[in-house]
């Protein structure tokens, strides 16, 4: 973690690269200033890192990146749905398909994501584990199949829940197992104080903009960011 007075910024391998990092913004307001951004770039460098994507942000937090010479990589839909006492207590057909997930999954786990996903977006088990630390509480739950053929991961922060990952097998498609995870997801999430669960996804993904549809999330106006630079060109 590199700090900038009250700004933070945590850097670690993007995909487990050793030349590419993946910096996380944790700005005290609204958006980090470019003088945090360039003291992160410098600790970058000092790393041994060629080059850095940022998480999805949003564009009011994109802005200042962008000023500080990062280019668009890719935008992503935002969605978000309400939490409320409508989501009920798991059913228990929802209780009977899924389970804790545990390390030992981690093999079909990351086998399943990298057919479900392409291959910038596939998480390697660096990458997974990061998604279970990126909140202060998170839910890993698998289909009781053998293999597995789904997973969700669902952070806690607050009141706002994050759906950082549904992935079903293709071959497992429309059985249902969508619905089921993402409904194990928004129960956990209502049920530990969350009032919102927000989720993003690619714009070409319609599948999951439809699944995530069905199961009461709506369309943000605004659109997430991922951007990236090189290492060692000064911001302009």
């Amino acid at each position: 973690m590199v700090h900038h007075g009250r700004d933070r910024v945590q850097i670690g391998s993007w995909k487990s690269r050793d030349d590419v990092a993946n910096l996380v913004p944790f700005p005290e307001r609204a958006a980090l200033p470019v003088e945090a951004i360039d003291h992160a770039l410098a600790a970058i460098e000092q790393q041994g890192f060629v080059a850095t994507y940022t998480a999805a942000m949003t564009p009011a937090q994109a802005a200042p990146f962008l000023d500080a010479g990062f280019d668009l990589v890719e935008e992503l839909h935002l969605l978000r749905c309400p939490l409320d006492a409508s989501l009920g207590v798991p059913e228990r057909a929802d209780k009977s398909r899924l389970r804790r997930g545990r390390r030992l999954d981690y093999p079909d786990v990351l086998v399943l994501d990298a057919l479900a996903f392409d291959d910038f977006w596939q998480f390697d088990r660096a990458s997974l584990s990061d998604s279970m630390r990126a909140t202060p509480r998170h839910r890993f739950q698998v289909t009781r199949t053998e293999p597995v053929v789904g997973y969700h991961v669902t952070g806690l922060a607050g009141a706002n829940a994050y759906v950082q990952r549904v992935a079903v097998h293709p071959e497992a498609q429309g059985q249902g197992w969508g619905r089921t995870l993402v409904q194990d997801s928004l129960r956990w999430a209502w049920k530990n104080g969350a009032h919102t669960a927000h989720v993003n996804t690619q714009l070409t993904n319609e599948r999951a903009v439809a699944l995530y549809e069905r199961n009461g999330f709506v369309l943000a106006n605004e659109r997430l960011q991922v951007l990236y630079r090189t290492v060692g060109q000064p911001s302009d």
